[in-house]
C-alpha cells in the first residue's frame, strides 16, 4: 500500500474511533449502557482498519452506564491527534509526488 492509502486508512480508523467515542458520550446518562472501545487491526500491506467495537469490561454503577467522561475526553484527544498525524502524512506524500513529477519534467 502506498503512503496515500496508509494515511487514508488511518483517517478512516480515526473517524470510526470518534464515532464510537461520540456514541459513548451521547449515552452517558442511559441506564445500563455499556461503553464500547474500537479495536484496530494492522493491514498486511500497511495501514490500519477499525474492526468492531467490543464492550468495555470496566465495571459501572449497577443500573447506570459504565461511561467515564474523563476517559472519553482523553480518547477523543487521541483520535484527534491520530487524524492530524494522518493529514500530515497525506500532505508529505503530496509534496513528495509533486517533487518527483518536477524531476521528470
Amino acid at each position: 500500500m502506498d503512503g496515500f492509502g496508509i494515511a487514508l486508512s488511518g483517517l478512516r480508523a480515526a473517524s470510526a474511533g470518534l464515532a464510537v467515542q461520540a456514541n459513548n458520550v451521547a449515552n452517558l446518562q442511559s441506564d445500563g449502557f455499556r461503553a464500547k472501545r474500537v479495536a484496530f487491526v494492522a493491514e498486511p500491506g500497511g495501514g490500519v482498519r477499525a474492526q468492531g467495537a467490543p464492550e468495555d469490561p470496566a465495571p459501572g454503577v449497577p443500573g447506570a452506564s459504565n461511561v467515564d467522561l474523563a476517559s472519553e475526553a482523553v480518547q477523543g484527544m487521541g483520535f484527534d491527534l491520530m487524524y492530524k498525524a494522518n493529514l500530515k502524512v497525506l500532505k508529505a506524500e503530496d509534496e513528495r509526488l509533486k517533487a518527483t513529477l518536477d524531476l521528470k519534467a
